[in-house]
């Protein structure tokens, strides 16, 4: 059972320590010196990640197994050269019994159900009843997927339920988008209605296929069998099959126009024929990609001001000082994501 959380391990310094970790990274390296080799492990808890070495005498192979693993350490805290925190660890085993809760990132029990609320509403602003009832097959066979699913095996999309909470949010953007211009991009020639059925359709429905293309973490993977397709040809193969189980007929245009979204989402192509919809749901997500990976990198580096090179986006983010009355940031609110 876990007792000490890595937010907590400076107060251990020089301990030796017994703690149980999810082991998200390891790998051989050597020391620039002299060579010598030593794995090098990252380890996470739900408070955060700290750097381990296992040194050339306590090299086992089977170690490179355990990536993905809960594993138990045993070592010392110590800080290295920058003068951060590192565990130098004697021995790991993998954990079988462990509450993931407290080495994962991802929704909680309250959260989750706050976001499949949300979903809910969602969904029930359809009228089209091909649409509806697409949707409510669709959703109610993926609810349980859908709500466990990574986006991503690394970055701001690598936690348990983070496909859930992009295709709420990215369908909300979606909508607003619409919904602004509606009221406020006006031209008097141009009365042409928005298909909003369509684009909440679209909008919940263009990443589902994600739910067949990685299991849930700790031991998080992309399936094989379904790493050869694009996410728009897995997304489609999943609402294909709930077209099958309908009552309601669904028209070779609607298909053809919710398909057309779905591709244009993921593949950002202009040579085939467009709409609106299709428009605003890629703008919808990239926007979505685009604000959380920043804000993934400026939780990491939440520690430093000014502008800070990233070198995995090849760019700088500005980060402002802390405010010492209420730090950088929103009001804390029951959704977090």
């Amino acid at each position: 059972m876990k007792k000490i959380y890595i937010s907590h391990l400076s107060e251990h310094l020089a301990e030796e320590l017994e703690e149980e970790f999810y082991l998200k990274e390891i790998a051989m390296n050597y020391t620039e010196e002299n060579g010598i080799p030593y794995l090098f492990l990252k380890l996470q808890d739900k408070t955060g990640i700290v750097y381990g070495r296992i040194w050339e005498n306590n090299i086992d192979e089977q170690y490179l197994y355990f990536k993905g693993k809960v594993i138990r350490a045993w070592g010392e805290v110590l800080k290295n050269h920058k003068n951060q925190l590192e565990f130098t660890i004697q021995k790991i085993i993998p954990v079988t019994e462990y509450e993931i809760s407290s080495f994962i990132d991802g929704l909680n029990e309250t959260e989750r159900e706050q976001y499949l609320s949300l979903l809910d509403k969602q969904n029930n602003l359809v009228t089209h009843a091909p649409f509806r009832e697409l949707l409510d097959l669709v959703l109610k066979g993926q609810r349980t997927k859908l709500s466990e699913t990574p986006v991503s095996l690394s970055c701001s999309g690598a936690y348990n339920g983070a496909l859930l909470v992009q295709t709420v949010s990215v369908t909300s953007i979606a909508i607003q988008i619409m919904r602004s211009q509606k009221m406020y991009a006006y031209h008097p020639d141009l009365k042409i209605p928005y298909q909003e059925d369509l684009l909440i359709t679209g909008s919940l429905l263009f990443g589902i296929g994600i739910t067949n293309l990685y299991t849930p973490f700790p031991e998080a993977k992309k399936i094989s069998e379904y790493s050869l397709l694009p996410k728009d040809i897995l997304s489609i193969q999943i609402i294909e099959s709930y077209i099958k189980e309908m009552k309601n007929h669904i028209s070779t245009e609607d298909k053809n126009l919710l398909y057309n979204m779905i591709q244009n989402t993921y593949k950002k192509e202009r040579l085939r024929a467009m709409n609106r919809e299709a428009l605003i749901l890629n703008l919808a997500y990239t926007s979505y990609l685009q604000i959380s990976n920043m804000e993934f990198y400026m939780t990491e580096h939440q520690q430093k001001s000014g502008a800070v090179y990233i070198p995995k986006i090849n760019n700088y983010l500005y980060l402002s000082k802390p405010d010492i009355q209420g730090g950088i940031g929103n009001a804390p609110t029951n959704i977090h994501k």
